[in-house]
């Protein structure tokens, strides 16, 4: 996933050591983030309410939920600085999709069920060019 190689790269240039993944490895890292693909969360718009995408044919949206978790308690610097680095994103390349702008959906905090250490949880939409298929 694109997203991935791109913030691992971007928080080993600030010395982040977070690993970023997509499942959870075992064993599982103290630092991390994890990326989903959620395009189930509902986004209360035009696209939910009546289920059309409008116009714009050309671009999807998916919608993205990053888990950031540190079990030595510092999982808000974390989430903060990866908020930082995806919103800083668009537009521009992220792998080798364009990214036109990326919507910050909003986040929450709770605890990590395995180490009741704090997750942050941060839901953003990126809006992507799309490709013709046919």
């Amino acid at each position: 996933m694109a997203l991935v190689e791109y913030l691992t790269a971007e928080l080993s240039g600030i010395s982040d050591t977070a690993q970023v993944v997509t499942r959870v490895p075992d064993p599982r890292p103290a630092r991390m983030v994890r990326v989903i693909r959620n395009d189930r969360k509902a986004r209360l718009d035009v696209e939910d309410r009546e289920g059309r995408r409008g116009a714009h044919l050309a671009l999807d949206r998916p919608r993205l939920v990053l888990e950031c978790t540190d079990d030595a308690g510092f999982a808000h610097e974390l989430a903060a600085n990866v908020r930082a680095l995806v919103t800083a994103a668009a537009p521009g390349y992220i792998g080798e999709v364009w990214c036109d702008d990326v919507d910050d959906a909003g986040g929450e905090n709770d605890m990590d069920p395995e180490t009741d250490a704090p997750r942050y949880t941060i839901v953003v939409d990126l809006i992507v060019r799309g490709k013709i298929l046919a």
